[in-house]
């Protein structure tokens, strides 16, 4: 069962991985060789619908909401008792 403070982290790791493809400066470094211009567009075009980290904060802050439950933040997560 994925709970909501995972699924923030999820499309928190999302956009970071699509930011990444977007950006040329560190291709060698990251991927190991030049991402295919093809694939770049495709996360430029996904990242214009996509919730900035701002917008993903902004979500788990509201309680009234229709995502109210479904995600929030780290501070959240159950905490486990050893």
């Amino acid at each position: 069962m994925t709970l909501p403070y995972e699924r923030r982290r999820a499309l928190e790791w999302a956009g970071e991985a699509l930011r990444a493809i977007r950006a040329e400066s560190k291709d060698i470094e990251q991927w190991g060789g030049p991402v295919p211009e093809k694939l770049r567009i495709l996360a430029t075009r996904i990242l214009r619908h996509y919730p900035t980290p701002q917008e993903i904060n902004a979500a788990t802050a509201m309680e009234d909401v229709p995502v109210s439950g479904w995600i929030a933040n780290d501070h959240d997560k159950p905490r486990r008792f050893d």
